[in-house]
């Protein structure tokens, strides 16, 4: 099918055969029941050279992180840093901190190991080895609903994370897999970080090198931890592999790895640990800043990161609509912000990651978004700097390769079950910056077919005649 599309921009397209070239993919038997929403603009003539059911309201799936994305880079900033904070209630005396220990987070999405490893390292500076009271833990800033709204199902996996205003790695955690030395051993199994949050359950047996692979990592929900259950067989000379699973109770996690990493300094914390608001008496002992969020937000859109959009939704609530942050609050800054884009009505945002099917979006209105991206100077490089690069990386490293669109392309990609979308810009052969949006969605869920007509029109809008 790609041969044949590349095949058909042997030459210059003109502009006015667009339409009936994608007409005439559409009538392919092939793509029947498929529904469709395609616009093109151009930012050199300032006008649209490709409609198709632009209008028509469809599933966007993880497009919608495009608003999400810019919304934030505008009200926050791209400099904008998510803070963790640290407080005392008690003095420091020969090494020993004669009081409570608080640690407040602010939402930051990418506070991971190496992340709490500097922040334990900063905190023994400050001049203790001993925390004579209590590890309390504040999480305040985010309201207290874990679950991202109206999702596709509550499950183990890592994209179904618990969101939370202290969370640490994703509320995920990493579990590699390996068989054992010998038939009848178990498989090695390793968690990554290890920590006490987290029992390990290892039920599985190592069989011969041809025998059938039925191997399960499985994440089990405690009252205050996590069980990961390992069972089945795994063939000798299978690769390691590694297997990520959410965890349920992001403060008992956030705790048991605070204290991991204090372990690890040579560092005691002699009581509970409590899960509080820090009291306006505490003393503020450090500040730890995470990555900008131009940094952050690349990992967002080119993995297409779910954990790291719902995070900064319910950051942009706190910090426009005041504390806690919650869903509800950050979808009412993305709603102002399509407002004055001249977005007014005929789409529903449920979430800020596209991760559910009660998301509505136009490819017209996706192509206003991008648009407007493009048009401010102080967003566009940070934003088009987010996008994946069509055969280069991100979640469209392999496609396209070896085609006059690899490297030329900045998109957002989408996937959902029955929902295939691709939006950015695209640098035609003749060097004029085109805006796209392709929505589709399809009963029969036929992917491939999706993603091999989005490539076919990406081909297409290579090869147009320039624009005058």
């Amino acid at each position: 099918m790609l041969f044949l599309s590349q095949t058909l921009c042997a030459k210059n397209i003109a502009r006015k055969e667009l339409k009936s070239h994608l007409v005439k993919m559409m009538e392919d038997p092939k793509l029947r029941a498929m529904e469709v929403g395609v616009k093109v603009y151009s930012l050199k003539t300032k006008e649209t050279i490709l409609s198709y059911q632009e209008d028509k309201i469809l599933k966007p799936a993880s497009n919608l992180k495009l608003i999400t994305t810019l919304a934030a880079l505008k009200y926050l900033g791209s400099e904008y840093r998510f803070k963790t904070k640290v407080y005392s209630d008690g003095p420091i005396e020969n090494d020993i901190l004669k009081g409570n220990l608080y640690v407040k987070g602010f939402g930051d999405p990418l506070l991971v190991s190496e992340q709490l490893w500097y922040l334990t390292n900063d905190l023994r500076r400050v001049g203790f080895r001993q925390v004579q009271g209590h590890l309390i833990l504040d999480e305040s800033f985010f309201d207290a609903i874990r679950e991202v709204p109206h999702n596709l199902g509550k499950g183990e996996r890592a994209y179904d994370a618990p969101l939370g205003a202290l969370s640490i790695n994703f509320n995920t955690t990493a579990i590699y897999v390996s068989p054992g030395v010998a038939v009848g051993t178990p498989a090695k199994v390793t968690v990554d970080p290890d920590n006490t949050y987290i029992k390990l359950i290892n039920r599985s047996k190592t069989v011969s090198e041809h025998a059938k692979k039925t191997l399960e990592v499985i994440r089990l929900s405690g009252k205050d931890h996590d069980v990961i259950l390992v069972k089945g067989q795994i063939p000798l000379a299978t690769p390691e592999k590694r297997y990520y699973r959410n965890i349920t109770h992001p403060l008992y996690y956030a705790a048991a790895m605070v204290r991991r990493f204090f372990q690890e300094r040579g560092m005691t914390i002699q009581g509970k640990d409590k899960f509080e608001r820090v009291p306006k008496g505490a003393q503020e002992i450090l500040v730890y800043e995470s990555r900008p969020l131009r940094i952050l937000v690349s990992d967002l859109n080119k993995i297409s990161n779910n954990f790291i959009a719902e995070q900064i939704l319910k950051t942009l609530g706190a910090e426009l609509k005041g504390e806690p942050g919650t869903t509800d609050k950050g979808l009412s800054v993305l709603k102002e912000f399509l407002m004055g884009l001249g977005i007014h009505n005929g789409y529903q945002m449920v979430n800020g990651s596209g991760l559910s099917l009660e998301n509505r979006m136009s490819a017209a209105q996706l192509v206003e978004v991008l648009k407007y991206g493009f048009y401010d100077f102080k967003l566009f490089p940070e934003y088009v700097s987010s996008m994946g690069i069509v055969g280069v990386d991100g979640t469209v490293e392999g496609r396209l390769k070896n085609t006059p669109v690899q490297g030329e392309v900045r998109v957002k990609t989408g996937s959902l079950t029955g929902v295939s979308a691709l939006s950015g810009y695209l640098v035609t052969k003749q060097d004029e910056i085109l805006v796209f949006s392709f929505l589709m969605n399809d009963a029969h869920n036929r992917q491939d077919r999706m993603q091999d007509l989005q490539d076919k029109l990406l081909l297409l809008l290579s090869d147009v005649e320039n624009g005058s």
